[in-house]
């Protein structure tokens, strides 16, 4: 007599995302080039060159439901992107990109609306 395992099994979490939530945190080409134009082709923290499809960090995270909109995204080198998000000095960044932000869109930005 065998013994059907199968009953036993525990299913695997689902690591597929939802297509809305794609399409709210995703961030289109469109804002990819206004947010890269905005910040004048250059890294926010140390100002070098970099192409359009690095215009593409967010300050509120996808992870946390952060939205693909110019308000949101900055442009930042590998570098310092990698740094903004696992580094040391993660909240340092962060209080730059905020600070960053607030300077361009004034009173009318604010992180809880990201």
């Amino acid at each position: 007599m065998s013994i059907d395992y199968s009953k036993f099994a525990i299913p695997k979490p689902s690591k597929k995302r939802t297509k809305k939530r794609n399409d709210y945190t995703d961030i289109p080409k469109s804002v990819k080039k206004i947010v890269w134009e905005r910040d004048k082709n250059r890294c926010i923290f140390c100002h070098r060159y970099v192409p359009v499809e690095c215009a593409c960090c967010h300050f509120i995270p996808r992870s946390l439901g952060g939205l693909g909109i110019p308000e949101n995204i900055f442009t930042a080198c590998e570098n310092d992107h990698r740094e903004q998000d696992n580094g040391m000095n993660t909240k340092l960044y962060d209080l730059k990109v905020e600070n960053y932000l607030k300077g361009i869109y004034g009173a009318n930005w604010n992180k809880e609306k990201l």
